[in-house]
């Protein structure tokens, strides 16, 4: 982690944060084995084109299904490890939460709430194209994930450059790549 940009009030708070308890460790074990699942599941039951003459090994869902399977057996191996290490005792559970702590916890819940913003209104009930979807969310992303450091150091016309490049870029290269190699109809 870097921690240039700490300041020295909270280099010692971020050293206390930085090392992962066994009670972090067993708590996402149990959201990645559920993750997991889910997935394992929901690829299960999609459709797998065998009037088509699609094999197994060609279904839809055979990928999505492994990478739940690889979850999942990961998600149990930690959950083992937290467990030697006395992870499951939840009443060491400490509710204090730092400054740096919540900040972290601030990004996430915005991260979440931008990307369920882009997958359920500008791609999924909105009439506008994937890849003018895509811009716009790379675009706002870069740019809302640098703004403490574009305003503080005034690099404003460098990052709008290289956000609307790269906005532009992984729009042209994700609809290309899905469009045209993969041959999926995009939104």
């Amino acid at each position: 982690m870097n921690t240039s940009d700490v300041s020295d009030e909270n280099k010692e708070e971020l050293s206390d944060i930085s090392s992962v308890s066994p009670l972090s460790d067993f708590v996402f074990s149990l959201f990645w084995i559920a993750l997991g699942s889910l997935i394992m599941l929901a690829s299960w039951q999609m459709d797998r084109l065998e009037g088509q003459g699609s094999s197994l090994y060609t279904a839809p869902g055979s990928y999505p299904g492994l990478l739940g399977g690889i979850l999942l057996i990961l998600g149990v191996l930690l959950a083992a490890r937290s467990f030697k290490a006395g992870g499951h005792r939840f009443v060491q559970l400490d509710l204090h939460v730092s400054k740096i702590q919540l900040a972290s916890f601030l990004r996430v819940g915005v991260f979440l709430a931008f990307a369920l913003i882009y997958c359920v209104g500008l791609i999924g009930r909105s009439g506008i194209p994937f890849w003018v979807a895509t811009f716009l969310f790379v675009t706002t992303f870069i740019i809302l994930f640098n703004w403490q450091a574009i305003s503080s150091e005034g690099f404003v016309k460098k990052v709008l450059v290289l956000a609307i490049s790269m906005g532009f870029g992984t729009s042209f290269v994700v609809s290309y790549v899905f469009q045209e190699l993969f041959l999926v109809r995009l939104p």
